[in-house]
């Protein structure tokens, strides 16, 4: 994702992600000092928080897909493992993770290590998958209900403070709808669909957005942004 994108809904799966700035920025007041914005990718996120925050930094492994043009989109500041960060203990303010724990095989690691680079009274903001599809080429170990992220903070020695919900069925609905739709604008005949299906993203986003409001069954979200602080 590049920016936040908060209105751009012609873009491939705004449905989701316009939601997951809307609660990064319900969450913000949280985030203060010094940030690590772990599997960062080209800091999507950096226009919703940065302002917020005294230093924006990003660490990613050097391999991700999700890195930016070299020279053009933002560059972590490290490269790292989760569960290994290079900075001294108790070094930071907060601690950002979107769209990372349900692909790290010990989750529980990652939160030990971010408890330790935290200052006591640090925040951390994570974001929890509960409903997705297995990724198409990151390997895939995680879902989380909240009673489950919960228990893995309070294990990792943190208190959670806020939790909030995003997006529901028919979001999730909607997002399968357009990764079908996606696959079809391939190959050859690319030029030929591009304009018609842009068109329909629109549409659909629009549509689906609508009946995500209209349709609200707590259970069924598809993740969670929990606001935690270290004990």
């Amino acid at each position: 994702m590049r920016g936040a994108g908060k209105w751009a809904f012609w873009r491939f799966n705004w449905l989701i992600r316009h939601k997951l700035v809307r609660a990064l920025e319900r969450v913000g007041p949280h985030a203060r000092g010094v940030l690590l914005d772990v599997g960062c990718g080209a800091k999507p996120f950096a226009p919703v928080l940065a302002s917020k925050v005294d230093r924006y930094l990003g660490a990613d492994l050097p391999g991700s897909r999700d890195l930016g043009r070299r020279g053009v989109d933002p560059m972590p500041d490290v490269y790292a493992k989760a569960e290994d960060l290079p900075f001294r203990d108790g070094s930071l303010d907060t601690v950002l993770a979107m769209s990372l724990l349900t692909y790290l095989p010990e989750p529980s690691a990652f939160l030990d290590e971010s408890r330790r680079v935290l200052r006591p009274g640090g925040m951390a903001l994570l974001e929890f998958t509960q409903m997705a599809p297995i990724h198409a080429w990151l390997p895939d170990y995680q879902r989380f209900t909240p009673t489950g992220a919960r228990r893995l903070l309070d294990r990792a020695g943190f208190d959670v403070v806020e939790i909030v919900p995003v997006g529901g069925l028919m979001t999730r609905v909607g997002l399968s709808t357009i990764a079908t739709l996606n696959r079809v604008n391939r190959g050859p005949t690319r030029a030929l669909t591009e304009l018609p299906v842009r068109a329909l993203y629109i549409v659909l986003q629009l549509v689906f957005e609508l009946l995500d409001h209209l349709w609200v069954e707590p259970r069924e979200t598809i993740t969670h942004l929990v606001a935690a602080r270290r004990r």
